[in-house]
This record gives C-alpha cells, sequence and structure tokens, in this order.
C-alpha cells in the first residue's frame, strides 16, 4: 500500500506494482543512527535535564525528526520496482534531485547477483545486475537486501511477462488467419 502512494507516479496506465527492492538498511545505519541519537534522543534528554530550555530542545527536536524522516525517505525512495511491464530504476538524491530508468522485461538479457564480504553474507545483502539486451549495458542496484530473490522475482516476473504476451500475439496471429481463410472461401 505504501508503495503504491510514493511510486504511483512512476508508472504507466494499467501498470501494477508486484514487488519492490530496496538497499538493505543495515547500509544505512549510521546516518539512522545519527539522526536518531543527535536528533531525537538528544534533546529528549537535555529537557529533562534542563526544561527551562524547554523552547529549544523541543526546535531541536523538531529539526531531528525532519532530518530523520528524510534520511528514511532517502531509503526508501531509492529502489527497483517490478512491475507487470517491467523494472523501474529510481534514483532519489534529495526532494528536487531524483531519476528514473525503465527496463522492459523484453530487453532483459540476464540477471545476476553477487554477495561480497562477511557482512554481506551475514547479513544477506549484496548487488543486483539486469543486463539489457543488445546494448551490454548493466543496471545495477548495489546492497539490496536478499539479492537472490530479487533476482527470482525478476525472471519469475520477465516469464510471466513473456508467457502473456506470446498468448496474446498467438491470439491476434490465429485471429488473423481466421480472417483470411474466411475472405479465401468468399472469393471462391
Amino acid at each position: 500500500m505504501l508503495a503504491n502512494i510514493f511510486f504511483r507516479s512512476y508508472l504507466n496506465q494499467g501498470e501494477k506494482i508486484y514487488f519492490v527492492a530496496h538497499t538493505h538498511p543495515f547500509i544505512n545505519y549510521a546516518s539512522f543512527f545519527k539522526a536518531l541519537v543527535l536528533g531525537i534522543v538528544l534533546p529528549l534528554g537535555f529537557n529533562l535535564i534542563m526544561p527551562p530550555f524547554f523552547v529549544i530542545w523541543m526546535g531541536w527536536l523538531a529539526v531531528g525528526i525532519l532530518l530523520f524522516l528524510y534520511e528514511l525517505l532517502d531509503w526508501y525512495m531509492d529502489a527497483w520496482i517490478i512491475t507487470n511491464l517491467g523494472i523501474i530504476d529510481l534514483q532519489w538524491d534529495g526532494f528536487f534531485n531524483k531519476s528514473s530508468t525503465r527496463i522492459e522485461y523484453h530487453t532483459i538479457e540476464g540477471v545476476t547477483y553477487q554477495i561480497q564480504g562477511f557482512w554481506g553474507t551475514i547479513m544477506n545483502y549484496g548487488d543486483i545486475m539486469i543486463e539489457r539486451l543488445g546494448t551490454g549495458t548493466v543496471v545495477t542496484l548495489g546492497d539490496v537486501s536478499f539479492p537472490k530473490t530479487v533476482g527470482r522475482e525478476v525472471l519469475k516476473y520477465q516469464e510471466k511477462f513473456v508467457k502473456a504476451k506470446n498468448y496474446k500475439d498467438q491470439t491476434a496471429l490465429k485471429d488473423l488467419l481466421v480472417q483470411m481463410v474466411q475472405e479465401n472461401r468468399r472469393g471462391q
């Protein structure tokens, strides 16, 4: 539900979100922790120690909450959105600097993932790469949670898309052949 609210502006008409892949929160723990401690816990602690400066501490707390929400939004909006039509790679670098790249399922040549290092293995995060057909370009989402699962999801929905497209193409071809045979019979 949250994904439909935040990502609806990136979707085409009739497009549905199946899966959203984010970077592992462990990668951003330092910025989350800093915003939480310096922006929320500290002003609350100072308010308990020195209540006469309530206004200062609440102003500090308000800025800290905004900073924490910004860090959370920055993490959430850097994502891959796997839809029924393709994959949307979102890069969010603030409210006024964002970009998206659409990768259609029929242009995907391969999906690979790579887990490196001790923490990547323990926390199960790594890079997932999609190679685009013909161009040889690679689109990467770094430090994604459960990269093997994300790779499977991409391949599963790609297969579903290809089957639906083939069925639609077969139906159109069959209708065209039936129409040609009927016209041929009328002509004889």
